[in-house]
């Protein structure tokens, strides 16, 4: 394989890096943030914290008091992710009408979509973005040309061959934003690999990297929104730590669609 398509391949998983929480928060799927921006290790995190941010009624514990509890998100049974129904445009669809209904959507969502191919994206995002929230479709996609561009690739196409990117969702948290339960704010801390075309592995993959998205139940399924009047309700959890009973009592769970 040629050095500068070698070279190329390498740029466009850097720049994804560099970019990855400005990028994909504008690809409809709400604003991708850093759990460093949010505080410490869950451990270390002020008590009080949790109490701002408390979890939904499925979410844990009640009490403040992490011996109240002898969980931690790595000892505690993993939720069992449902499979969607059906596909659209290459990316999951079709789930069923309940909170592991949402949550399911919410992971298959940011695993399936494509970050790099604007076409695919677009007919991706037109799929599972609510009716409510059209702008994000055409944000999205422009910001994925943006990248494309600062990868030294053409503005619109698709991936070079070869290269690949896999997103796997580890955690899971869930809080509703309306009484109903309709509207859902799902957190997930997830790792993305790269593969490039000469198969080597990825030795700087993102890991642990933390996004949330909102979805609501719309038309039969659940849809990714951007509507003010839900974003102005989200909050940000205590931060993810696989052996932290306080992450646990925080609502986070780990998850597996096997």
């Amino acid at each position: 394989m040629a050095t500068g398509f070698k070279s190329k391949a390498r740029k466009a998983r850097v720049r994804l890096v560099v970019m990855s929480v400005a990028v994909l928060a504008a690809v409809s799927l709400g604003a991708a943030v850093a759990i460093a921006g949010l505080g410490g290790s869950s451990d270390s995190a002020d008590p009080a914290a949790s109490k701002k941010n408390k979890p939904t009624p499925s979410g844990s514990a009640s009490s403040a008091d992490p011996s109240a509890t002898k969980f931690t998100p790595a000892t505690a049974p993993a939720v069992h992710l449902l499979k969607p129904g059906t596909n659209e445009n290459g990316i999951g669809t079709g789930f069923e009408h309940s909170g592991l209904g949402a949550v399911s959507a919410a992971v298959t969502y940011w695993e399936d979509l494509d970050i790099l191919d604007d076409v695919i994206a677009r007919k991706q995002l037109t799929a599972i973005t609510s009716k409510d929230s059209p702008d994000s479709v055409t944000r999205g996609v422009s910001d994925i040309r943006k990248v494309r561009e600062g990868a030294g690739l053409p503005p619109s196409g698709g991936t070079p061959d070869g290269l690949s990117f896999d997103t796997a969702v580890k955690a899971t948290l869930v809080r509703s934003l309306d009484r109903t339960g309709d509207v859902v704010q799902v957190w997930m801390v997830y790792d993305r690999f790269a593969t490039s075309p000469d198969k080597t592995g990825d030795d700087n993959p993102l890991k642990d990297e933390v996004v949330d998205l909102i979805v609501k139940w719309e038309d039969g399924d659940w849809k990714v929104t951007e509507e003010p009047r839900y974003t102005s309700k989200k909050t940000g959890p205590r931060a993810y730590d696989p052996d932290s009973k306080w992450a646990f009592m925080d609502g986070w769970r780990q998850v597996f669609d096997d």
